[in-house]
């Protein structure tokens, strides 16, 4: 398949899951399924192995990550958050919710003072996107931020998606840059898409 029709394919899925996401998801389904999420994650051997976690800000339209972010701390991990530089992602280490301010994007990330990190020490990396598929492959927002952050990680670090289950597609078209998760996580699985973590 072309490029120029795999990305005008990716724009339509896109849009059609935003208009999925606004009509289906209220508050509560979105804090009960992020909740659900956040047991799946927790409860799995390479959240507990981890020691340098990478998590995301997460948006309205996103499983809520922020009791992912209280139980890393409370597990005495190293927890980064990425800030948008130019065109990539770096990563800062996030203490406390009060290092986060929003961006350009209206997202949250790392404030200026808190102390950047190598995405060489990441053991986990948590992704956000707007669907997935059993293959690994994710749609994303367009920018490509993650798919070129993710390109530069150590082998051993796990990619793992976070997802709610009616985000996903029978196929996510993808283009050669595009970078593969090795777990998606939804409310209702996991789902294992490679033999690296």
């Amino acid at each position: 398949m072309a490029v120029g029709s795999s990305y005008s394919l990716k724009q339509v899925q896109r849009r059609l899951l935003k208009s999925k996401v606004l009509g289906l998801l209220r508050q509560k389904d979105r804090l009960d399924a992020s909740i659900a999420i956040t047991h799946r994650l927790c409860s799995h051997p390479v959240w507990q192995d981890a020691q340098v976690v990478a998590l995301y800000s997460a948006l309205p339209s996103e499983p809520d990550t922020s009791d992912i972010f209280r139980l890393a701390k409370a597990s005495k991990k190293t927890v980064l958050f990425p800030r948008v530089d130019k065109d990539h992602l770096s990563f800062f280490i996030v203490d406390k919710k009060e290092d986060l301010e929003e961006n350009f994007l209206n997202v949250l990330e790392p404030r200026l003072g808190c102390v950047e990190a190598s995405i060489q020490d990441i053991d986990l990396i948590l992704i956000p996107g707007v669907g997935f598929d059993r293959q690994g492959h994710r749609l994303g927002r367009g920018l490509g931020f993650y798919d070129r952050c993710l390109s530069l990680l150590s082998p051993r670090a796990c990619r793992i998606g976070l997802f709610f289950s009616f985000q996903e597609f029978p196929k996510i078209y993808t283009e050669p840059h595009d970078q593969r998760l090795d777990l998606v996580i939804t409310e209702k699985e996991l789902i294992r898409t490679s033999s690296s973590c």
